[in-house]
């Protein structure tokens, strides 16, 4: 019982392993496919063309024979010696032609980015420089600003003493001003004073001096 066990459980792997290989009709035109291992079973596909791809379910004893699954899901058996592990060179070459045509496709979508790369490279390059000279530029006229300010704020200081320095003369002009006014009002005073003492002295001399003059004789004897 175990070894039937045994042997059912190798068939089943063995089933497995062949169901994961994938097998293609060789170099030769059609292969027909049969419901079983010989030719005297019915055709159950009148002729497989080379290079098309089975999927191996099981082999017969000897390997002379392999039951196989086409890729529209009709199973039957097929002679292994028209099957080979690798496309047929036809296909091969047709498959090699189509890579080689996508290749080249690819190249040239690949060569046209990298150009287009390029491009904008260039572009972005471009862009960038003027950029910079813009950059240094806009640093320029923000250097000017600042010196600019730095003048505007040393002339603003500058002008404030000289308004601080101006008030200072004003105030002291207010100051001579109003003791100029005062010595010219003095002064004024002074020589009304005089004026006046100039012509009581006038006066006075104009009452005494005559009298004390001595009186002239009038006798005619």
């Amino acid at each position: 019982m175990k070894i039937i066990t045994l042997l059912i459980a190798g068939l089943l792997l063995c089933s497995q392993a062949y169901s994961e290989e994938t097998v293609y009709i060789s170099d030769l035109l059609y292969v027909p496919l049969r419901s079983g291992q010989g030719s005297q079973y019915r055709i159950v596909h009148k002729g497989l063309v080379s290079g098309t791809p089975l999927m191996v379910i099981e082999r017969s004893e000897g390997n002379n024979y392999t039951r196989v699954k086409t890729p529209k899901g009709i199973e039957g058996w097929i002679q292994s010696q028209y099957l080979s592990k690798e496309p047929s060179a036809r296909n091969q070459l047709k498959m090699a032609k189509v890579s080689i045509t996508k290749l080249k496709s690819d190249n040239n979508t690949l060569s046209k980015q990298l150009s287009s790369l390029h491009s904008k490279d260039k572009s972005t390059t471009k862009q960038l420089n003027s950029k910079l000279s813009q950059n240094d530029k806009l640093e320029k006229e923000l250097l000017q600003i600042k010196e600019v300010s730095a003048n505007a704020i040393r002339l603003n200081t500058d002008n404030q003493r000289l308004l601080n320095e101006n008030q200072v003369l004003k105030n002291e002009v207010d100051v001579l001003s109003a003791d100029n006014k005062r010595l010219n009002d003095d002064i004024d005073s002074e020589s009304f004073l005089n004026g006046a003492f100039a012509v009581l002295i006038g006066v006075m001399i104009t009452l005494i001096v005559p009298r004390l003059w001595p009186k002239k004789s009038t006798e005619w004897t």
